[in-house]
């Protein structure tokens, strides 16, 4: 039986096991205590969090209002 994993391609980490993983990485706990919890290596724990750093960043970028080159700011000064 092969592992199939819709959100990971090619990789030998269940599905339950990946949205488990996510739910980790939501309440912040670091890679070293998520390897413990769900008996997956460090080292594949801390490049899945990498990956999704990058495509949380991705996702950032699409969605701000600031993506043309250009951008205007006026002289007002704001306080004291």
């Amino acid at each position: 039986m092969a592992i199939v994993n819709k959100y990971y391609h090619r990789s030998h980490i269940s599905e339950k096991k990946f949205r488990l993983l996510l739910r980790y990485f939501a309440m912040d706990l670091t890679a070293s205590r998520t390897a413990l919890l769900t008996a997956i290596s460090r080292r594949s724990v801390n490049s899945i969090f990498l990956k999704i750093r990058e495509r949380i960043a991705f996702e950032c970028e699409l969605a701000s209002p600031f993506k043309s080159a250009e951008v205007e700011v006026d002289e007002s000064y704001f306080g004291s």
